[in-house]
């Protein structure tokens, strides 16, 4: 039976023998590709139709050119007035397919052009009226809005919890609301799990034994309290509130009663593994859920603790996912994740994992769209309280944000309470300088602290209470580049050795965490908003198409060539960029923090401070690992390592392959984070202040 050649979406006519669209005032040609999708669309109105549907019916198994249906959709929404944000006739069902949201009125008899005209005129006559009509029903709907709405997101009052000089973190209200559990750090990797009873005040210490623990949260219950344990730490003198190498993670638990009578021993519920373990989630009848890696891929896992057996709950072989929540009034999950094209999509799983609801997260026009959101189930699981840049905001299971109203800035947790109008948050900021100190000599007096002041380790240059970071010397010259929100947001800032000067005027929200210089020292390059960006010494900025998006720059190693990292094919892929021909060759390493280049080879630390060696441009192999280097402290100048030994409290030095050939200096503690060498000198970042407190909000 012959496919019919003209129906109706809401005024348009779609006539696909003329390959046109025609409206009341306007008639518009339209490839016949792009109309037989939506005639596709149309056969299977209210359904949705996947991609790889369409892709076998429209193109029938021909080469087509990338994002070929994407392009299809895009054209058919222009000609139709159709808005992908707030869509009327198409609906975007990201990773599934595309829905006709309206009905269609086919045209059998296949009337006349004037007849079509005749049609169009008495629908738009009634059209008129209804819209009159309409207008101020709409209109009187307004004006009773906007006197009657409630202001629901507004905070009325705040209230802080603790008040320690250590920092407070992964705070959670118990599913009774009477307590919160907290984090308190004494050292960098050294934490007590601590509870505190909301009505009298009173805070009880509940671990025996100090350890650098994570995503603290209660089992549904109430009756234990699992965490994360880094179990191996090499950090045992450190002060630094950052962990250097991580080498296994576990899952431990801890009796609530019996804590809060005396600190207790924790119990190991998921033995000590390589890759890190995020947010685990007790389940029902001892299984659990947790963040990690499966075949080299982001992946949400459920854990057995009866059969100690793990299955994949959700994974992607092309979106990166990054965190995720479980409501168990529903059994149901969310999970959060990037697209390739750097978009933030929200999907809701049922308990097996299958996908039924998926949208794309809907930012306002001031964000980016770089950096992750932290979630939260409400106490009904109807809705997620997220974080994005430090802000609160309510997410819908649809994808909306809606801000919250509320001064506390630089938010990196939050919950609501399960029985009451009230939100726990953690809040605070992180003050970071840059030293400028010898490598050889011995290290000068701190800086006098005077009121209201910190005491610096060593002497910082470009002081302000922001966060300074990652300095970088410039190759033939004088000057020093840093990495600044002391204008509002990160920034690059270019030191002369008297003054600081700001360089980039990005726009936007986004976390710098590299840069590099060329090798002439002329030009920097940096990743802003998923795209490479190249600033000469006047601030003149060149934006390379790299086709896929990036997250950072880590070497200009060569004068066309430098090391970045992408999502794709996953998180914090290493791929090298030729900037003359924007090609892209794709390293098969992912997690990579930052690489450096000497000779043939290629070193590489990954964000557990490991660091990893293979030669340069060569086919696949297995990187050969680095243990005696400290992969989050370390420079590569020359044909030397500079390194931070934890142990020792020691800077070092070490050849190529990891040998130790002189100890420098002890470093100070807060001031261990090395980011660069020159000579004889060497940059330094420096904690100044790490303020983290407990708050909570009333709604």
């Amino acid at each position: 039976m012959p496919s019919p050649q003209r129906f109706f979406i809401e005024d348009h006519l779609i006539d696909l023998s003329r390959s046109e669209i025609i409206s009341a005032d306007q008639s518009v040609k339209v490839e016949p590709k792009v109309l037989q999708v939506l005639l596709l669309l149309a056969q299977n109105a209210q359904q949705v139709v996947s991609h790889q549907d369409i892709m076998e019916q429209v193109w029938q198994g021909t080469e087509v050119v990338p994002n070929a249906l994407q392009r299809c959709i895009a054209r058919l929404r222009k000609v139709l007035g159709d808005d992908a944000k707030s869509p009327r006739i198409i609906a975007t069902h990201p990773k599934i397919g595309y829905r006709l949201m309206t009905e269609v009125r086919w045209d059998k008899d296949n009337p006349s052009p004037n007849t079509v005209n005749k049609q169009f005129l008495v629908l738009h006559n009634k059209q008129l009226v209804w819209g009159i009509l309409g207008g101020m029903v709409l209109l009187t709907g307004l004006l009773i809005l906007i006197n009657s709405a409630p202001q629901a997101l507004n905070i009325k009052a705040l209230k802080q919890l603790t008040f320690t000089d250590a920092f407070e973190s992964e705070a959670t209200y118990s599913p009774d609301g009477q307590y919160i559990v907290f984090n308190r750090h004494v050292q960098s990797c050294q934490s007590h799990i601590w509870a505190k009873n909301i009505q009298s005040g009173v805070e009880t210490r509940l671990s025996a034994d100090a350890g650098f623990y994570r995503d603290t949260r209660f089992t549904p219950d109430g009756r234990s309290v699992i965490y994360t344990k880094q179990r191996d730490c090499t950090q045992q003198h450190t002060q630094s509130p950052e962990p250097h190498q991580a080498n296994c993670w576990q899952i431990n638990m801890l009796d609530f009663a019996e804590s809060l009578v005396a600190p207790q021993v924790s119990s190991v519920r998921y033995q000590c593994q390589e890759r890190p373990i995020e947010r685990p989630i007790a389940l029902a009848n001892h299984n659990y859920t947790f963040l990690s890696t499966l075949q080299n891929r982001p992946a949400l896992v459920n854990y057995n603790a009866i059969d100690q057996k793990i299955r994949a709950v959700f994974t992607s072989s092309t979106d990166s996912i990054y965190t995720y929540d479980y409501a168990p009034q529903h059994n149901y999950f969310a999970v959060l994740y990037y697209t390739q094209q750097r978009e933030h999509v929200l999907a809701i799983l049922d308990s097996k994992g299958k996908v039924t609801q998926q949208n794309p997260v809907e930012l306002d026009d001031t964000d980016t769209g770089e950096g992750p959101l932290f979630i939260r189930f409400s106490s009904t699981g109807e809705s997620l309280l997220a974080i994005k840049q430090g802000k609160l905001y309510q997410l819908s299971l649809e994808g909306k944000l809606t801000p919250y109203n509320t001064t506390v800035q630089g938010v990196v947790s939050a919950q609501y309470h399960p029985k009451s109008s009230h939100i726990l948050t953690i809040a605070g900021n992180k003050d970071t300088d840059i030293s400028h100190i010898p490598l050889y000599e011995p290290p000068s007096a701190p800086t006098q602290n005077g009121i209201n002041q910190h005491v610096q380790p060593y002497p910082s240059f470009a002081r302000s209470k922001s966060r300074e970071k990652f300095a970088k010397y410039q190759p033939q010259g004088e000057l020093i580049a840093f990495v600044s929100a002391r204008s509002g947001r990160d920034q690059i800032w270019l030191w002369d050795g008297k003054q600081a000067t700001q360089l980039s005027q990005f726009v936007g929200h986004i976390e710098i965490e590299q840069l590099s210089w060329s090798p002439s020292g002329k030009k920097i390059a940096v990743v802003n908003d998923g795209k490479l960006n190249i600033i000469d010494l006047k601030g003149k900025i060149l934006e390379v198409d790299t086709k896929i998006p990036l997250t950072q720059v880590l070497s200009w190693h060569h004068a066309s060539r430098l090391l970045v990292t992408s999502t794709q094919p996953s998180r914090d892929t290493l791929w090298e960029l030729d900037i003359d021909t924007s090609d892209l060759t794709q390293y098969p390493i992912s997690d990579v923090k930052a690489a450096w280049v000497y000779e043939q080879n290629l070193y590489i630390s990954n964000f557990e401070g490991r660091v990893l060696k293979q030669a340069l441009n060569s086919e696949p192999q297995k990187p050969t690992p680095i243990p005696t280097l400290n992969g989050n402290s370390l420079v590569l100048h020359q044909d030397q390592f500079y390194s931070y030994d934890s142990r020792s409290d020691y800077l070092s030095m070490y050849d190529l392959n990891g040998e130790l050939l002189n100890r420098l200096k002890p470093l100070k503690p807060f001031a261990w984070k090395i980011s660069d060498v020159k000579g004889q000198q060497m940059l330094l970042e420096q904690l100044i202040e790490l303020n983290q407190d407990i708050f909570e909000l009333s709604l």
